[in-house]
């Protein structure tokens, strides 16, 4: 069943350069903490089950607090971020990544601009309530 179910949800392999579109990101307004962070995004794929998709994020310089519903991963490709996360403070540049656990929260301070990729994944309710944090 899964064979068939990836067999008719695969995305077709590329035939030539894609150029993904930045669209505005509605975040909770509750999570803005300083300045207008200006959120906008894109998806670029999504696995054929759909526990996985990966896109681009970047905002302009705020602070704010980030809600993980899914597990991601993010690789820093342009600016820089200073982030308190599971009672930890660090700093990300541009060629760092971090990875970050679905029901955790972060606090972002965005100096001047982010620009950064990110995959999340769905393990699903029951495997998430079983994972280390």
């Amino acid at each position: 069943m899964s064979i068939a179910k990836h067999r008719n949800n695969i995305s077709a392999p590329s035939d030539s350069a894609a150029h993904p579109q930045l669209k505005p990101l509605e975040v909770n307004s509750s999570w803005v903490i300083e300045g207008k962070p200006n959120f906008r995004a894109t998806e670029f794929f999504k696995s054929s089950d759909g526990k996985t998709t990966s896109g681009i994020f970047e905002c302009d310089a705020s602070t704010f607090e980030w809600h993980y519903s899914h597990d991601e991963a993010i690789y820093i490709l342009e600016g820089g971020v200073e982030l308190e996360y599971l009672g930890k403070k660090f700093s990300l540049k541009a060629g760092d990544s971090a990875f970050f656990r679905a029901g955790t929260v972060a606090r972002w301070k965005v100096p001047q601009h982010i620009r950064k990729t990110w995959t999340l994944y769905d393990a699903g309710r029951l495997e998430r309530k079983f994972a280390p944090v």
